[in-house]
């Protein structure tokens, strides 16, 4: 920029100066030549005019040798003609050798009675003269010089003119040069602030070094610097703010102006869209969330100028519910400029309302029908003749087996409820599992009996996991219990385990009647049951999978079913390994933690 505009002021320095020397010099030279054509042709009517008095004593018989000598003597070429323009004297050529010069410009006015003035090339010597002729009583003379000498005259000025001319440049292109730097200098010095403004330096500062217009505007623009460096600051201050807000929302936030242009989108709703928060900055509302209904709200927002709640689904095919508030967005003058969208996912809430909903249900029905067996028998006993001991006694024990079923229920709920909400104290030592399930095995070993099903614990003696004792034998009761359940008579229930690196991997299988493959993926939940009838008629609840899963998960693990099983059921999960050096089965240090 500094080369640029220095070089356009110097050339326009060099411009007008060029024109107004060469225009000067132009009128100049012209003056010069005129003024020297008019002194010379006096000059020449000067002489005209002596000759003419000094032929009025002369004797024509020595006019020829008279012209001659004062023609050599002045320099000139002096010519004398008659009225009629016969030549009777010329002092270059022998008068007899020349014609008629009656039409000779000059001789015309003359022989009029006016001075008479011309420029030519001369038909006798060839050479250009300027001729002055006055006239005589009987004639004229006529007074000639060489034209050259008025040429030489005005080349000698030219020179002159052209010197001082590249002179008067010379100078004028320093100084315009010397000049145009003391302007260019400090823009130069504006525009390299200015870029680095534009790069984000806002410290930097233009050097005022005069009191003129261009140092009143270094002056204004160090203050305008100055001002766009806080007003920047602020609004960076504002910005990081606004950002660390927006994301660090797991609420999606989406701007749209009234050309329903994204202006504003956050982290999450990124996230949803798989783009670049600032690639989305500019596109379509349609392009980024593809959802009619999304962009229904947003229209009925801006149209009606009013706050819209509703939830949607972002993907019809997906089960994903997402509540959206969208309100007008304001201008400082109170008119709508777009509309902003909160994008809230909803899906676990109404999950857990649905979940809720069915536990209410699921627990009033499990409770209702042992209260309804109970009322029933209680009412009859009323009704009836007590004295009938044998009756009484069947169905006591009906109200018994009923009241068990409700505790049963009730602690289950318990349990299940202390294991969720994380206030079921887990002291995680070094446990031997082998010992977990024998155990487990010996309590089930008569219920077993009864039912001519055979146990075996194939689990190796020297794995140790690190869990909670007690909690991992509930573990164990509820799917050994499960499997002698389920089995037929005759049938066979084992436990097994595989070591890895740092997992361990449990197996409690059975040949028993089995789950079907579509009830696999929902035997975990609370209250699920495959077959409802059986279920409760064997006085199960419908909660101790769902136990046996939550206690698994606090431990760290996994828990699910082996669907590649022909016959039975393979109930699987996972614990970590306890280290044998670092605890000893049961009596290293205890890490005493509330579930999280």
């Amino acid at each position: 920029m500094r080369k640029l505009l220095l070089f356009k002021l110097t050339a326009l320095v060099l411009v007008v100066t060029l024109l107004s020397v060469g225009v000067a010099t132009f009128f100049v030279s012209l003056y010069s030549q005129r003024s020297l054509y008019a002194n010379l042709e006096n000059d020449l009517k000067s002489n005209a005019n002596m000759i003419r008095f000094w032929m009025e004593d002369m004797d024509p018989e020595m006019l020829q040798a008279r012209i001659v000598r004062l023609g050599t003597e002045m320099d000139r070429r002096i010519t004398i003609v008659d009225s009629q323009g016969v030549v009777l004297a010329d002092s270059a050529v022998d008068p007899e050798q020349m014609h008629n010069l009656s039409d000779r410009p000059e001789f015309e006015q003359a022989l009029a009675g006016r001075v008479g003035t011309a420029q030519r090339t001369s038909e006798t010597t060839g050479d250009g003269l300027l001729y002055a002729a006055v006239p005589l009583p009987d004639g004229a003379v006529r007074v000639a010089m060489d034209a050259d000498i008025i040429d030489v005259a005005v080349g000698s000025l030219l020179q002159g003119s052209l010197a001082i001319a590249l002179l008067v440049l010379a100078s004028a292109l320093g100084v315009g040069f010397v000049i145009s730097r003391h302007i260019t200098d400090p823009l130069n010095d504006l525009l390299v602030v200015t870029r680095q403004l534009q790069a984000g330096e806002f410290g930097r500062r233009v050097l005022v070094r005069t009191t003129d217009e261009i140092g009143l505007l270094g002056k204004a623009f160090n203050e305008l610097s100055q001002t766009l460096e806080k007003m920047f600051n602020t609004i960076h201050d504002r910005e990081g703010k606004l950002n660390a807000v927006l994301t660090s929302m797991d609420d999606g936030v989406l701007a749209v102006n009234m050309q329903r242009k994204v202006i504003l989108a956050n982290r999450t709703v990124a996230e949803t869209t798989g783009l670049d928060e600032e690639s989305l900055i500019g596109k379509d509302q349609v392009e980024v969330i593809r959802n009619l209904d999304l962009a229904n709200i947003l229209n009925e927002t801006m149209g009606k100028e009013k706050t819209v709640n509703e939830e949607i689904k972002l993907n019809p095919a997906s089960e994903r519910i997402v509540a959206v508030t969208s309100s007008p967005l304001e201008a400082e003058d109170g008119s709508i400029i777009g509309a902003v969208a909160v994008l809230r996912d909803v899906t676990n809430l109404r999950k857990l309302e649905t979940m809720r909903q069915e536990f209410v249900a699921n627990v009033s029905h499990e409770l209702r029908t042992p209260i309804t067996s109970i009322k029933g028998f209680i009412e009859t006993l009323l009704n009836s003749d007590l004295e009938d001991k044998q009756m009484v006694d069947r169905f006591l024990r009906i109200v018994n087996g009923e009241t068990d079923r409700m505790i049963t229920l009730i602690n289950d709920l318990l349990d299940l409820s202390r294991i969720e909400s994380g206030k079921q104290l887990m002291k995680l030592e070094s446990t031997n599992l082998r010992d977990v399930f024998q155990g487990t095995l010996d309590v089930l070993q008569s219920k077993a009996e009864l039912k001519g099903v055979s146990l075996a614990n194939r689990i190796p003696e020297d794995i140790l996991v690190k869990g909670d004792a007690k909690l991992l034998r509930q573990v164990a009761m509820n799917l050994v219990d499960n499997s002698i359940k389920y089995n037929q008579e005759g049938g066979h229930v084992w436990v097994d385990a595989d070591v890895t690196d740092s997992r361990v991997e449990v197996t409690v299988a059975d040949d028993g009647v089995g789950i079907p493959k579509d009830h696999v993926n929902r035997v975990f939940e609370r209250f699920y049951r495959v077959d409802k009838g059986r279920s409760r008629n064997m006085g199960g609840t419908g909660l101790g999978l769902s136990i046996v899963r939550h206690i698994v998960e606090k431990h760290k693990g996994q828990i699910w079913v082996d669907k590649h099983t022909d016959q039975g059921t393979r109930m699987k999960f996972t614990l970590r390994r306890a280290e044998e050096t670092g605890l000893s089965s049961h009596t290293g240090d205890a890490e005493n933690q509330l579930t999280e």
